[in-house]
Formats: structure tokens, C-alpha cells, sequence
């Protein structure tokens, strides 16, 4: 199985994986939490919000992602 879309995300991003960020997605909605996991199969990844919810976000739908203030 080919996971080229997930392991360039992950390339890209290496260094704010395990920390705080912010995504901010194509419609333009922020989602800030903690990016704790990756579903390569899905080409998506999960943010455990800063709340008690997560959110599993498609790669296709982010727009960018950086490290939160609150890191």
C-alpha cells in the first residue's frame, strides 16, 4: 500500500509532531491542539483538542499548520 501523501505530511511537519499546533483548514477553521497521531492508511491525522475532544483531519482539507503560542 502506498502512503506517499501521508509520509510527505509527515516529512514536512516532522517537527511539530507531540506538540501543540494550530491547523488551520482549506475553508478557513482553526483547530488548536495536540498533534498526537497519524493514520497513514487514511491520509489523515488526529488532534486531541484543548478540550476534551479530538479531531481526525484529512490532509487534503489542511491548509497549513504551525506550532501554537500555547506550546
Amino acid at each position: 500500500m502506498e502512503y506517499r501523501i501521508s509520509q510527505d505530511f509527515h516529512d514536512k511537519y516532522e517537527n511539530l509532531y507531540e506538540h501543540i499546533v494550530v491547523v488551520t483548514l482549506q475553508d478557513g477553521t482553526t483547530i488548536e491542539g495536540g498533534w498526537y497521531d497519524e493514520f497513514f492508511e487514511d491520509a489523515s491525522i488526529l488532534i486531541s483538542t484543548l478540550g476534551p475532544d479530538v479531531k481526525i483531519i484529512k490532509i487534503s482539507d489542511i491548509k497549513a499548520i504551525e506550532l501554537s503560542n500555547k506550546d
